[in-house]
């Protein structure tokens, strides 16, 4: 997973050198950067709007926070935010392409940046902060607001084009934060009223309307005969049978996280979407369990429609996501389920006063200095309260005719109004029913020996009706659906005593050595709709995992890691066995499990007692930053497009795979996935001999000058920076064949 790597700031130690450098986030919500943009061409303006329709860049310099970033491909983006803004209005939508010419560029870690124009939203705000909520449970872009200033050759200065919305572009950088391989087909259905919202067709040109924007390791047309399978199967495949064909349809559509998209398109109303009017979303097959996931992409339009039901097209045949799948009873109540989840939040006193009143703030002052903005200063003002606005062209002063034009609800007004519509049971019975209530899920042992039986219970009461039954689903392996497995409170199952309310299974598993089970409950109400519940609430969204052990014969484990530094991020092995390893057909991954991994055979044979290094830098770079013998082992250019590899990020994973596949060690870090544990920017990971071989991040320790493993600062860097570890020097530990307790000793 590839890190921020934009320098901030950097910090001092006593010595006047520079250690550590904080990272920036290009979407922090609540950073207002100002993005500069300047033309050589004096014509720039008309360029761009000529070039609208065949979207061809032109290129611009681009500066942000006193860097430079020359040669960038710039474009009008958008369509009806682009066709029907106002006549005479300047502010049109901007891509920017900051690898247009330069391959290696990018803006604090990203290499596409879509700059909204705020159209029919005088707030600047919905269209950021729906991507945000959403992001929080599916995979979506993230978003935040910036100031645009453009420089024509003539201009004596930057000319102020106003406050943007700055939304992630839904690439590879969105998949990685989700998905254990983001190097699989990705299809863009874009704006098309009435659109094909997945339905099948039989004329292989009326796909035509699909944009595949990555076809992973296909041919093009590989790829759209298998995307064409896929609406085969979701339009025509049996539903009759859910105990046989969902399971089918599950290793086809990945029905579940597909049903928090279309839940949450429903509940903030997104009127560009699959739900709405089948098309603007995008769909990715995940190429390790090789199923399809449904994609929200475009919320323009967004926070206007309070009483859409919450059944919306649920017999429009031309979206069978909605007609066919949501039609099987129980996954209808999954997505009644998922929907009572994220609907918890819609309420604007507890939840989103707070963040849209801090986004007013942040904007405020840039919005009334906006003299390019669509509507006017008086409508960002009213676009927050409780009654409606007009649209106001700010170029007249007039209400905004055309597809700019009409009324939209303020922001509150439309929260209260659409919690109201769905908290109303008489609207939305099946919604207000609910499930049992699942008030804990527990193991037996989430970290155990592979010879260990383990049992998950869940403590399971009625809402109302009675538990009709419980269930575990379980995935063996990412590349696996989920089963499931009946819970049963017999007293026999690992629950206690019977008829105590707390249900248990045990794990029917043999597990191989590392291997990682995820898991959740599902709860049954036998009320008229056999209403669901979930622990967690996420359910394959965010699941709780096990993970068993590696046994007791690592012959090499990870002894140092450094994420970010300013020689290069690494990853030190060492063998930790008697014998000499061949490292042939050994490789080592991050997160991104699906990929084919670095490859070790350049590296030889391994030594015992010996370490290897690899990193993102040049490997002579890197020897000579940290004063490293020629014989050191060290293999460079980890991170490099074609080699198998992909950076380290700030959490991410690290795992290293003998010759047959199998995993020998592996350790998952991340100071803001793992609280209070360490961030190794410019600072390498050190585990003392206990804790080695044990992926338990809670016990490595930072690095410092003069320590017990003997870290060292690097030398400078050019700038007079420098990092802080041992690389290539591995502190002696007891071998696999001595018994280390729990304290480190022997």
């Amino acid at each position: 997973m590839r890190a921020f790597k934009h320098i901030l700031t950097a910090l001092f130690v006593g010595s006047g050198i520079q250690i550590a450098q904080a990272q920036q986030d290009l979407y922090a919500p609540n950073i207002l950067r100002t993005i500069d943009i300047s033309f050589a061409q004096s014509d720039w303006e008309a360029q761009l709007r000529a070039n609208y329709v065949s979207e061809t860049d032109i290129e611009g310099t681009v500066i942000v926070e006193g860097v430079t970033y020359p040669r960038v491909g710039i474009r009008i983006r958008g369509n009806t935010s682009y066709s029907g803004i106002p006549s005479g209005s300047q502010k049109f939508s901007l891509k920017l392409e900051m690898d247009f010419v330069n391959l290696t560029q990018s803006l604090m870690g990203f290499s596409t940046l879509n700059l909204n124009n705020g159209w029919r939203d005088p707030t600047f705000t919905r269209e950021v902060e729906f991507n945000n909520y959403l992001a929080q449970f599916v995979p979506n872009a993230r978003a935040n607001n910036v100031i645009v200033r453009i420089k024509g050759p003539n201009d004596p200065d930057f000319v102020n084009w106003g406050v943007y919305n700055n939304i992630q572009q839904t690439n590879k950088g969105v998949l990685r934060a989700y998905f254990s391989s983001a190097d699989g087909v990705r299809v863009l259905c874009a704006n098309q009223p009435n659109g094909p919202g997945l339905t099948y067709n039989s004329n292989p040109a009326s796909y035509n309307i699909y944009q595949f924007q990555d076809t992973g390791t296909q041919t093009l047309i590989e790829a759209t005969n298998q995307f064409i399978e896929f609406t085969r199967k979701l339009t025509q495949d049996s539903l009759s049978n859910p105990t046989v064909d969902v399971p089918n349809m599950d290793r086809n559509l990945a029905i579940d996280p597909s049903i928090w998209t279309v839940a949450l398109e429903n509940l903030l109303t997104d009127d560009d979407s699959y739900i709405n009017k089948g098309c603007d979303f995008m769909t990715y097959r995940d190429p390790v369990d090789n199923r399809t996931h449904v994609l929200q992409r475009d919320a323009n339009e967004t926070w206007t429609q309070s009483t859409w039901a919450i059944t919306r097209n649920f017999t429009a045949t031309n979206k069978p996501v909605l007609s066919r799948v949501l039609g099987v009873p129980e996954l209808r109540q999954r997505y009644m389920a998922h929907y009572r989840t994220i609907k918890a939040n819609l309420n604007w006193a507890s939840y989103f006063q707070s963040r849209f009143d801090a986004r007013r703030t942040l904007i405020a002052a840039a919005v009334a200095a906006d003299n390019k903005k669509i509507y006017t200063t008086q409508n960002f003002t009213d676009g927050f309260g409780t009654s409606a606005i007009t649209l106001t062209n700010r170029i007249t002063n007039t209400p905004a005719t055309g597809l700019a034009g009409g009324s939209i609800p303020g922001i509150q007004q439309f929260i209260d109004a659409r919690s109201s519509f769905l908290n109303d049971p008489a609207q939305n019975a099946e919604l207000a029913a609910v499930g049992p209530t699942i008030s804990a899920v527990n193991i037996s042992n989430a970290a155990p020996p592979l010879s260990a039986q383990v049992f998950v219970t869940a403590t399971v009461q009625p809402a109302i009706s009675p538990v009709s039954k419980v269930e575990m689903f379980f995935r063996r392996t990412r590349s696996d659906i989920y089963e499931r497995i009946s819970m049963l409170d017999n007293g026999l199952s690992g629950d206690g005593a019977a008829g105590d309310g707390v249900y248990g299974v045990l794990v029917p598993i043999t597990p191989t050595p590392g291997q990682t089970v995820a898991y959740y409950v599902m709860a049954t109400s036998s009320n008229s709709f056999n209403s669901l519940s979930f622990l967690p609430t996420l359910a394959e969204r965010g699941p709780r995992f096990i993970s068993y052990g590696l046994g007791p014969n690592q012959p090499i484990q990870l002894t140092e890691f450094m994420y970010s530094g300013n020689h290069g991020e690494f990853a030190e092995f060492t063998n930790r066995s008697a014998t000499p390893i061949d490292l042939s057909g050994w490789v080592v991954k991050d997160d991104q499990l699906g990929l084919p991994g670095f490859t070790l055979a350049p590296l030889g044979v391994l030594q015992p007692g010996e370490s290897f290094v690899v990193t993102d830098a040049i490997a002579a770079d890197f020897r000579a930053a940290w004063n490293l013998p020629a014989s050191a082992k060290v293999l460079g250019q980890m991170g490099a497009v074609g080699v198998g590899g992909s950076n380290l990020g700030r959490s991410d994973q690290i795992h290293i795979f003998d010759q047959n596949g199998i995993l020998i060690d592996r350790l998952f870090f991340g100071d803001q996935t793992f609280t209070g544990t360490i961030r190794t920017q410019n600072f390498s990971g050190q585990a003392p001999c206990s804790a080695l071989g044990q992926n338990v991040i809670a016990s490595w320790q930072l690095s410092a000058v003069g320590d017990s493993y003997g870290s060292v600062q690097s030398n400078p860097t050019a700038t007079n920076l420098r990092d802080v570890g041992t690389p290539s020097s591995a502190a002696a530990c007891a071998t696999n064949a001595d018994t280390v307790f729990a304290n480190g000793f022997e």
